[in-house]
């Protein structure tokens, strides 16, 4: 067997870039307290559903770590076999997301946010979240754009990370942090190509819609009812 077969590729910048290590610093000082910190499985969360919801998002994130350094050392093979998880992953988050927004409105945990903002802007964050980590899938052989909507599709999820940091927010100055974020990647693209890629812009531009647009969704009165159902149920 050829020896150099196990040596890793020269890396790149892309290569350091998109693991998205610092999502994953995001996410730790969010949670590192309530869960990592806490011993994840053994942390005291409210029930059984809030800890499947977060092993499926944590399992995400390191997914999203862990995938670019196998191409990066050239196990190509590996990183489309663990490629599965990236479809079975994503509607599994969706549908714990939902059931754990509507577990948190019931259990009325006294949150400043009220529950119609708190739907209003999960759901679009999760809209996002599979609407560009989709795309990213379907055009996963053109990796420049792959791995672009896969980390922005990542970065519209992390408002209930940043929500948690030991900082004082409210929820504009969440919208803003998680609106800034994407700039990492116009950034990059900046200093790497010299110009913004498609990708970028499009996914950027969806991101900014999507989120601003929570705001003003969260007063519709349909809302309204949905809580009182919620918190009947």
């Amino acid at each position: 067997m050829d020896s150099t077969a196990f040596l890793p590729h020269k890396l790149r910048a892309d290569d350091i870039f998109f693991p998205g290590l610092f999502i994953l610093g995001i996410v730790v000082v969010g949670f590192g307290q309530t869960y990592f910190f806490a011993g994840m499985l053994r942390a005291k969360l409210p029930n059984t559903l809030v800890h499947i919801h977060g092993a499926l998002y944590v399992s995400w994130i390191l997914f999203l770590t862990i995938q670019p350094w196998l191409i990066a050392i050239g196990r190509v093979k590996w990183h489309m076999s663990l490629g599965v998880l990236g479809v079975i992953l994503p509607p599994l988050m969706v549908v714990f997301g939902v059931l754990t927004v509507f577990d948190f409105i019931r259990r009325d945990d006294g949150t400043v946010i009220p529950p119609q903002l708190l739907m209003a802007g999960d759901f679009a964050e999760l809209a996002l979240f599979v609407g560009l980590t989709s795309w990213g899938l379907i055009v996963r052989r053109h990796a420049a754009s792959h791995k672009r909507l896969m980390i922005l599709g990542t970065m519209a999820i992390l408002g209930p990370a940043i929500a948690r940091w030991p900082i004082p927010f409210n929820p504009l100055g969440i919208i803003c942090i998680q609106l800034a974020l994407p700039m990492l990647v116009v950034l990059y693209d900046l200093w790497s190509n010299r110009r913004i890629h498609r990708s970028t812009t499009i996914a950027y531009a969806v991101i900014v819609v999507g989120l601003l647009s929570a705001l003003p969704v969260s007063g519709l009165a349909f809302w309204q009812p949905i809580t009182t159902w919620i918190r009947h149920s």
